[in-house]
């Protein structure tokens, strides 16, 4: 799950990297057109759908209404590999990397790819945009987030193995519920104050090759890195993705990393 960790068979099933940023409100899609054609051959598929609600909690206070001659907002645009394995998105204010386990096909590629790919790609993004702006987007958070799937454990089995440190089964007093959950969140990691950190268990169905349904669980693990302006915002991530790491030990049990291959 990072460079110290290391697996055969990593549990990862998601991968998604994202920075966030102040506004651009000039932006528009067809100041990006450029990145159609360069991403063209790797991120064929191309997708416009309405954009996610903004993320800075002082943008979200207000309504506004769009009035007749005013710019219409510009969409979230998604760039998509032809399998589907890997997917960029953005829009005004942020820029996001999200690989997928697609059909157990794909390999993992490792954290330090998927964010060299990132930021390459959003240099790209950043002189389009400064070239309409006038100024670099200013990144202000960096978010890292796994998404790891548990096939034959059920979600309430999970719960209780990360609750209790994996020292205690769950008990339900009737039948097994369809589906169940929790989320924890903490506004500071013990790993760094300026990273907050959420971790949470899912129910999940995993359909095999044979056809049959298997229950099983996902662990979600999510790390958002403040980034000041003095900071590099390339090493809040790597702060971010640390914080991910330490909670992803935390949260498994030896046996568990030792039945996905832990090379240590």
């Amino acid at each position: 799950m990072t460079d110290q960790l290391h697996f055969e068979r990593p549990p990862v099933h998601m991968v998604t990297l994202a920075l966030m940023f102040g506004t651009l409100p000039k932006l528009q899609t067809l100041d990006l057109a450029q990145l159609r054609v360069d991403w063209r051959e790797s991120y064929p598929i191309l997708r416009e759908s309405t954009p996610m609600p903004a993320w800075q909690a002082s943008e979200q206070d207000a309504v506004e209404f769009v009035r007749s001659g005013l710019s219409w907002p510009m969409a979230l645009c998604s760039f998509a590999t032809e399998a589907g394995d890997k997917e960029v998105r953005f829009q005004q204010d942020r820029f996001i990397l999200r690989w997928n386990l697609c059909d157990g096909e794909n390999v993992y590629p490792g954290y330090s790819r998927l964010k060299a790919e990132l930021l390459a790609k959003f240099d790209q993004f950043s002189k389009l945009s400064q070239s309409v702006s006038g100024v670099l987007p200013e990144v202000k958070r960096a978010d890292v987030t796994y998404t790891n799937k548990l096939p034959g454990m059920s979600a309430h089995q999970a719960m209780a193995g990360v609750l209790t440190g994996w020292r205690s089964d769950s008990a339900f007093p009737f039948r097994v519920p369809d589906y169940c959950g929790f989320r924890v969140s903490y506004d500071e990691s013990e790993l760094d104050p300026r990273v907050s950190v959420l971790i949470g268990v899912d129910s999940a169905v995993t359909e095999p090759s044979d056809g049959e349904f298997i229950e099983g669980s996902s662990l979600i693990i999510d790390a958002e890195s403040q980034v000041e302006s003095e900071d590099d915002f390339a090493d809040r991530m790597d702060k971010a993705h640390d914080v991910v790491a330490g909670a992803f030990l935390e949260v498994t049990s030896e046996g568990m990393r030792s039945q996905w291959g832990e090379i240590k």
